[in-house]
């Protein structure tokens, strides 16, 4: 039996994929849309509108910076295996015009105001929640800056105001991440938000052999843009007068000039404060801080599903974080209530006093809930569900 048929038939489909990822580019560029055909016989077309990058790529080139670029592009394919051929444009363009008979239509922030005027009645808009309502962050974050003004007389410039959203006007379901405090800030009172699991960039194995007695001492800030949203002031102030605890913060705080000037001493001079910069979970280094740390500190004051929590969970690290971070409740993080300096402080203090053995079973318990809720199978199988039940199509 030769092998030859069937090492055509995977070239053949490789040249067809370089294809498709080419003309998307080209469609990309002139029209501000990509394509993910059907993969059964046609049943119609879907509009996506959320991110077109992962669409112009092979997926092993995907980013390791955050989920959303695996994350619609799964969410195209589960369209495609049904029978859809999938249009995805970016959340923010407000030019593209819609001229097919869309099924449906699923946007992520505010689009469905503008979309609606071009949509067919027919088809079924949905809302994919990826952060908590615009206005409860807008209001966050505005008033975190207000309290540092007045805490250190350190005037600083706002980074993650959204623009309000108009989708709840439109849309016939929402689903997607966060908790029960993520949903409430929606406000819903005749709908209800579908819960999909945020997924992970890598699965770690446990860490078995990690040093948890020193590790209970060592505490890592990981998270994306946004520092005063996301409380590094208040953390960097607590570590600054706790010498004999490590802090290793991993995120693109220099793209934020005014908060890294303000906050050099903590950020560049403090001996127990180590600062890395953005950095990509797969990499070594990642491995060697993980390793080094016992808990994860991010006291957010707004987030969908904080991706970074996750990814740290599954590396057997224990988040003592925030409601507001999106995490599932029965997760059992360690929970600050209402996030201050005191607060943190005694938050952080009380976990270094933790006897080791404490500390591994409930970085164990963390990690096996990650492995459970927190992976691309889960967001897979939650979404496939939300389609065959609630949407039925």
């Amino acid at each position: 039996m030769t092998l030859w048929p069937f090492l055509l038939f995977l070239k053949n489909r490789y040249m067809l994929s370089l294809y498709r990822i080419y003309l998307n580019k080209i469609l990309n560029k002139l029209f501000g849309v990509v394509q993910f055909p059907a993969k059964r016989k046609k049943k119609g077309d879907i509009l996506i509108s959320y991110i077109t990058e992962p669409f112009t790529k092979k997926l092993e080139s995907f980013s390791n910076l955050h989920t959303n670029y695996w994350e619609c592009y799964e969410i195209a394919r589960l369209f495609s295996v049904r029978g859809y051929t999938v249009d995805i444009i970016n959340w923010d363009n407000h030019k593209f015009i819609p001229k097919k008979n869309y099924k449906i239509c699923i946007d992520t922030q505010n689009n469905l105001e503008h979309l609606s005027k071009f949509l067919p009645k027919s088809c079924i808009k949905v809302m994919h929640v990826v952060t908590s309502h615009g206005d409860f962050q807008n209001n966050a974050e505005l008033k975190r800056l207000e309290e540092l003004k007045k805490r250190r007389k350190i005037v600083l410039s706002p980074q993650r105001q959204m623009l309000t959203t108009k989708n709840l006007k439109y849309v016939d379901f929402l689903e997607g991440f966060g908790n029960k405090s993520v949903h409430k800030t929606y406000n819903l009172l005749d709908k209800q938000i579908f819960p999909i699991p945020i997924s992970a960039v890598k699965l770690f194995n446990f860490p078995e052999n990690k040093d948890f007695k020193s590790a209970r001492t060592k505490f890592l800030w990981l998270g994306g843009g946004g520092a005063i949203l996301k409380g590094l002031d208040l953390v960097l102030e607590v570590f600054a007068k706790n010498p004999s605890l490590e802090l290793h913060i991993c995120g693109p705080i220099v793209a934020e000039k005014d908060f890294a000037l303000a906050y050099k001493k903590e950020l560049y001079e403090t001996p127990n404060i180590h600062f890395y910069g953005r950095i990509d979970v797969t990499s070594d280094l990642f491995g060697e801080i993980s390793n080094k740390c016992g808990a994860l500190i991010y006291p957010a004051f707004s987030e969908g599903t904080s991706g970074a929590i996750v990814q740290a969970m599954h590396a057997g690290i224990i988040p003592i974080i925030t409601p507001q971070c999106g995490v599932y409740e029965d997760a059992n993080a360690i929970i600050i209530q209402d996030p201050s300096i005191n607060s943190i402080n005694e938050s952080v203090n009380s976990f270094s006093k933790l006897d080791p053995e404490t500390v591994k079973n409930m970085a164990r318990n963390i990690w096996a809930y990650a492995q459970k809720h927190y992976t691309r199978e889960s967001f897979s199988a939650t979404y496939s569900k939300f389609i065959d039940t609630i949407l039925k199509i």
